[in-house]
């Protein structure tokens, strides 16, 4: 009697990998950066409703202020990526959102630590991460563009293209049959009728 043995595989994720291009994982990708980016709009919106007051704006209109500095800065940031994508490059759009930003993280810096102690580092901590809010909204802005969108595909260089052009013309000149050309120095070919006149002769 013979006996065999059932051999088992035990289980491990070794080879287990995750796909990036799942939808699943892309729709995780998309809801976690817009939950970022709605904390980070909230944070640098609660600020710039204090320096609003600075501005001696009355209190219902107060929030002009952070539509007037953080709105523009998500939709300059998604326009250049628009503009990216049809292969205009707006150098200037870039100093502008950069401008933008550095603006509005001052401001949230400073609206921090007025009227405070700066040894206090609890008041120096927080006016750091209200400083960052802008920021995370400048980045988060443009890693949404980059995740919901294609990738920009590589353009061929010109010359390149115009040899592919003329690649077919030439294959199209070397294939085409040639004239016969004539040598007049060859000799004749054999003609037996013709040497045996001349014999004759």
């Amino acid at each position: 009697m013979t006996t065999t043995k059932s051999k088992t595989r035990h289980r491990t994720g070794a080879g287990e990998t995750m796909n990036p291009d799942h939808i699943g994982m892309h729709r995780l990708i998309v809801v976690g950066v817009i939950v970022t980016l709605l904390a980070a709009i909230g944070t640098s919106w609660n600020g710039l409703i204090f320096v609003a007051g600075w501005q001696k704006l009355p209190e219902q209109l107060r929030w002009l202020t952070p539509v007037m500095i953080d709105v523009p800065l998500v939709v300059l940031t998604l326009v250049r990526g628009v503009l990216r994508k049809r292969g205009i490059r707006a150098r200037g759009l870039l100093w502008g959102i950069l401008g933008l930003t550095l603006y509005s993280s001052t401001a949230n810096f400073v609206h921090t630590v007025s009227g405070s102690n700066f040894r206090d580092l609890g008041v120096l901590m927080g006016a750091l991460t209200n400083a960052l809010a802008p920021w995370l909204i400048l980045s988060l802005t443009e890693v949404l563009w980059l995740v919901i969108t294609k990738p920009i595909r590589p353009r061929a260089p010109r010359k390149a293209a115009k040899r592919a052009a003329r690649a077919p013309r030439a294959a199209r000149a070397t294939s085409a049959p040639q004239q016969p050309t004539l040598d007049f120095d060859a000799p004749a070919p054999y003609d037996p009728v013709a040497t045996m006149r001349e014999a004759n002769r």
